[in-house]
């Protein structure tokens, strides 16, 4: 296989991971629309491209170890990179409720949440 060619099942698999996080933003992307269309703001695009990558590098990085763990079902079966890539995602699971606990008066319709 030359490095042009994608293995089998790879974009599916992607978009699946895709499709996980946008549900993870949409709940949030639709209280915002419904509850400040009143307030005439803008609606804040670019809160939510980081939403929506930082719940799709979430997902990326947790992915692999979790299938590891389905599979093998032991913690001593997964690697170091396995580990690595949970502890990336836990993180950035922290980070990523942070953000939505400061942004959620927005999400609610507070005025002047900001």
């Amino acid at each position: 296989m030359t490095q042009d060619q994608a293995t089998p099942g790879t974009l599916k698999s992607f978009v699946a991971l895709l499709l996980i996080s946008a549900t993870v933003v949409a709940p949030f992307s639709v209280l915002q629309w419904v509850n400040r269309r009143t307030l005439h703001e803008d609606f804040p695009f670019v809160l939510f491209i980081f939403m929506s990558l930082h719940s799709l590098f979430i997902v990326l990085l947790l992915t692999p170890a979790l299938q590891r763990l389905r599979a093998k079902r032991s913690l001593k079966d997964l690697k170091p990179g396995h580990w690595v890539g949970l502890l990336l995602g836990l993180f950035l699971l922290y980070v990523y409720a942070n953000v939505v606990i400061d942004q959620l008066p927005c999400f609610l319709g507070v005025p002047n949440c900001d």
